[in-house]
């Protein structure tokens, strides 16, 4: 692999990696057994969860944005690149609570359900709401726009759905989702090797690994969050076979964008049915 080490250097990402293709075969494999609600309780189950999930991207994702936009210091492409990311995700959110009113259309999805967050025991992720406004670095490193989610996402990828939403997450969410990350991708990388520079490749590799093991030990994924994976699976048919490549997902995204491999990190709420190898 390339010598990416260095301000500047270009990163050698690429969407076009066996582990990503080995994902999206995966999701393939998903799409036969994909199904429309069979009656009115999976359909007002299915409005809800697109509700709850809609709501907590503009609430979460697009919060701790905003946090990190007003809060801390940044260039001003840092500025423009937060401001796409805000607007992406928000066009999601909002996008998931109208696919929910047009599964049901006798709610506003828009108002907070605080029932089902409560009847499927899916808790607030505290911890891990304050590490991303904990610093900038702590931000890119735990947050959404360091894209583990291309390879735990597939959890999220629910078989009682419709049409609808799937033309919606195909065109909308998945494709903007690959476009927002890639631009983003080697400003960390020269934001990393910029407080290099500054403070020695010791200290921010450490602070980086404890950022990243704090991150991953704080339910920040669906299949690292056990009330919400237990959710899905259970109501939902989704899948938890993508954990297998976590780990070497995580191996790819530092060597090909941070120019150095991660430090080894156990998840407590890894799902116990795979095991936890750190082999990549």
């Amino acid at each position: 692999m390339a010598d990416i080490r260095g301000v500047g250097k270009l990163i050698t990402y690429s969407d076009d990696n066996p582990i990503s293709n080995w994902i999206e075969e995966l999701r393939d494999k998903q799409k036969p057994r994909k199904r429309e609600p069979r009656d009115d309780a999976e359909r007002r189950l299915l409005a809800r969860w697109l509700g709850f999930r809609g709501r907590g991207e503009l609430e979460s994702i697009v919060g701790a944005a905003c946090y990190a936009y007003s809060h801390f210091e940044m260039d001003p492409e840092w500025r423009y690149l937060l401001a796409d990311h805000i607007r992406t995700e928000a066009g999601h959110g909002w996008g998931y609570i109208k696919q929910a009113d047009l599964v049901d259309p006798s709610c506003d999805h828009s108002k907070p359900d605080p029932e089902f967050a409560r009847e499927f025991g899916l808790t607030p992720r505290t911890e891990h709401d304050q590490l991303l406004r904990r610093d900038f670095l702590s931000y890119l490193i735990a947050g959404n726009l360091w894209p583990y989610g291309h390879c735990t996402a597939a959890t999220r990828g629910i078989q009682i759905t419709n049409p609808r939403v799937l033309e919606f997450e195909r065109t909308v969410v998945h494709a903007e989702e690959r476009d927002h990350h890639g631009k983003i991708l080697q400003k960390i990388h020269n934001h990393v090797w910029q407080l290099i520079e500054e403070y020695g490749e010791g200290p921010i590799r450490r602070k980086i690994a404890e950022i990243d093991a704090q991150s991953l030990n704080t339910r920040s994924r669906a299949v690292f969050d056990p009330p919400m994976r237990e959710f899905l699976r259970k109501f939902f048919d989704t899948t938890i076979e993508n954990v297998k490549k976590f780990h070497e997902w995580r191996a790819y995204l530092y060597l090909s964008v941070l120019g150095f491999s991660p430090e080894p990190v156990t998840i407590k709420d890894w799902p116990a049915e795979i095991p936890q190898s750190q082999a990549a």
